[in-house]
């Protein structure tokens, strides 16, 4: 499960109307955690606009700021950024958990075969 890796510069690009800010995640993430991240930025009540991605190097979460001035504080966004990380490491993590209990319990059901 990859996590903010704060040992990382975080990537920062201007463009006409909006910042791109890319935090770097530990490592790479799977198939099923981009799919948590993808699902739960669409539920999020902060409106968020981002999207999580595994490159070759690391996986990245990328979230669009609008460049709305000098009176716009972009820290909840990245705080809700942060935190819908956590929480799609915490829906892996179950879902891990659960699926080497269902493996144990084949193991078991095929040892007593």
């Amino acid at each position: 499960m990859p996590d903010i890796d704060r040992t990382a510069d975080v990537k920062v690009t201007v463009a006409q109307e909006k910042v791109t800010a890319e935090i770097p995640l530990a490592g790479h993430a799977s198939k099923h955690w981009l799919e948590f991240f993808s699902a739960l930025v669409s539920q999020d009540r902060h409106q968020l606009n981002a999207q999580a991605e595994d490159r070759e190097d690391r996986a990245w979460v990328i979230v669009w700021l609008p460049s709305a001035g000098p009176d716009f504080n972009p820290e909840p966004m990245l705080d809700a950024a942060r935190a819908l990380i956590s929480q799609a490491n915490g829906i892996e993590q179950q879902f891990q958990s659960g699926a080497a209990q269902i493996e144990g319990a084949v193991r078991a059901w095929w040892a007593r075969q």
